[in-house]
C-alpha cells in the first residue's frame, strides 16, 4: 500500500466517524444507557456469563454492542400478568 492509498484509507475512516457510525464497544454506563437498564444489571449479566466483558486496559470494562443487541433481541418473552399489565375496562 503506497502513501496515497494509506491516506485515502485514513480519510475514509475519519468520514465514517464523522457520519455518526455507532461505536462497537461500550462502557458499562453507555451500555446501560443504550438498552435502558441499570449499570448493576449490566454487571450482573457479565457475572452470569450472558455478556462478555472486555478489559483492554486496567480499570476499563467494555461490552460489545453487537452482543448486547443480540441479547436484547433474543430475550423477547411474553409479558407476565402482573399489576399494571392487565387490560383496563
Amino acid at each position: 500500500m503506497d502513501s496515497t492509498e494509506a491516506l485515502q484509507a485514513i480519510l475514509a475512516r475519519l468520514d465514517a466517524i464523522e457520519a455518526g457510525t455507532p461505536k462497537r464497544f461500550l462502557s458499562i454506563a453507555s451500555a446501560a444507557a443504550w438498552c435502558d437498564l441499570s449499570q448493576d444489571s449490566i454487571r450482573r449479566l457479565i457475572e452470569r456469563g450472558e455478556l462478555t466483558a472486555h478489559r483492554p486496559v486496567r480499570g476499563k470494562v467494555l461490552v460489545d454492542r453487537q452482543q448486547l443487541e443480540q441479547y436484547v433481541l433474543g430475550s423477547a418473552r411474553e409479558v407476565r400478568g402482573s399489576r399494571g399489565c392487565g387490560l383496563r375496562r
